[in-house]
């Protein structure tokens, strides 16, 4: 397909990642810092460091809301330090916006229960989690409709205000939807609308990853042994996601969270007080909704379980409180584990990591084709899909395109004019070479 061919005017979903899907609302949150600041790694990673920042106020107002001060303090430096919490905050990938825009819509949730306002807000944040991770089609979904079925039960809410809820919910999330739909029964073409556009996928495999529409025992149990050993066992995950020596939370979180879950769903179920079982209840369905992403998608890492993490830190913090309060001078002890853990982490996440993840970030090839491009008695550039630690030809040209800052008119063959110079046209320019083509290209 020629890029002419690809074109398409503010699609509600990506093509990417060689299975022709990828979340739009990351990207589109990088517009203004690439508008303002030009295209670098910083305005790329801008949008991640600075929701992710304020995630760290959102567990603070969460923990407050459902427990006391100080466990929502405890929760709040547990974020502020957490392993998963910052290495995903310096890596932009479009899955990991979904956790924050998920957690800010359960804050406004929580105070809806008691101001509307607030209530319908967050279904405009629950809907934006459409766009942050195809994942929410079958988890935010389902915690809302069994969260209102329950407020309805209870009477924590009218009808009219969850059809009005459901309704806000269905037009913020509705163009990814069809998005869904289209491809789900393979649709055949692209609907273009004058405010967007919603794509058809061809060769779109994502289906294969949910269990429910490939149903089997057998990767029943493959997927919630990887949902325990990579969230509750903190086992090593791939390396983007996590440093094995820490795991994504500590490993000495993991008494903590398992007190913490084990103690607060007792609590749930003891719970007299209607409005306070109510808040109880959102936050273990949060929890319950992360258990059920790990068991409905295919044997899950950390980043597609991402949803899990905030929940699992606040009920880490209730398990400190818990442990703390029964025995007063255990405080000192989890205070200095957590300080040495976080400053061996950090130490070792701007050192060692740093150098031994050079080569999965691709800093040599980047640095290679910035090289080559700056030689201007070439015209013509041949790229090998050859990154060292894997074969990967699309994302070659990406990084490509990222390293010599290819403009979006040249790209689509409008302008022969990238980054100031003037330039042979794109297709004629740069040449993205498969093994097997390698030698006839080059001939």
């Amino acid at each position: 397909m020629e890029p002419t061919d690809m074109v398409l005017f503010l699609p509600v979903h990506f093509t990417a990642w060689r299975y022709s899907q990828m979340s739009v609302l990351l990207a589109y949150c990088m517009v203004p810092f690439i508008k303002l600041f030009g295209f670098n790694t910083v305005t790329v990673r801008l949008p991640m460091v600075l929701i992710s920042s304020g995630a760290v106020a959102l567990v603070y107002l969460v923990g407050r809301k459902l427990f006391s001060e100080r466990i929502a303090l405890v929760a709040m430096l547990l974020t502020a330090v957490n392993p998963w919490q910052f290495m995903q905050s310096r890596w932009s990938l479009d899955c990991n916006l979904f956790p924050h825009i998920f957690l800010l819509g359960f804050y406004l949730l929580l105070l809806g229960l008691e101001k509307r306002r607030y209530l319908y807000l967050s279904m405009v944040f629950f809907g934006l989690t459409f766009y942050c991770y195809g994942i929410a089609a079958y988890s935010v979904t389902a915690f809302l409709f069994v969260f209102f079925i329950w407020c309805l039960w209870k009477h924590r809410l009218k009808f009219r205000e969850g059809l009005l809820c459901a309704l806000i919910f269905t037009v913020v999330a509705l163009p990814e939807v069809i998005v869904l739909g289209i491809n789900a029964v393979h649709f055949g073409r692209t609907i273009s609308t004058p405010l967007f556009t919603m794509p058809y996928f061809p060769d779109s495999v994502r289906s294969a990853d949910i269990l429910l529409l490939n149903f089997s025992f057998a990767q029943l149990g493959k997927n919630a042994w990887a949902l325990f050993s990579h969230v509750f066992l903190q086992l090593p995950d791939i390396f983007f996601n996590s440093i094995p020596a820490f795991g994504p939370l500590y490993h000495v979180s993991i008494p903590f969270v398992f007190v913490g879950i084990i103690v607060f769903t007792i609590q749930l179920f003891r719970e007299k007080n209607i409005e306070k079982q109510t808040q109880m209840l959102a936050l273990w369905g949060f929890l319950v909704t992360g258990i059920w992403v790990g068991l409905i998608t295919y044997e899950v890492n950390i980043n597609r379980v991402n949803i899990i993490f905030y929940p699992i830190i606040l009920l880490c913090a209730y398990g400190i409180g818990l442990a703390v309060r029964k025995w007063k001078k255990l405080w000192p002890v989890v205070a200095a584990a957590y300080g040495i853990s976080s400053i061996l982490f950090f130490g070792t996440y701007f050192t060692t990591y740093a150098e031994e993840s050079r080569e999965y970030y691709n800093k040599d090839f980047m640095e290679a084709v910035a090289e080559a491009d700056s030689l201007e008695e070439y015209e013509s550039l041949y790229i090998t899909g050859n990154l060292g630690w894997q074969f990967n030809r699309d994302a070659t040209e990406i990084l490509t395109q990222y390293v010599c800052k290819i403009d979006a008119q040249y790209y689509q063959g409008k302008s022969n004019v990238s980054n100031g110079r003037e330039l042979p046209a794109y297709a004629d320019r740069y040449h993205y070479i498969y093994p097997e083509q390698q030698a006839a290209e080059l001939v």
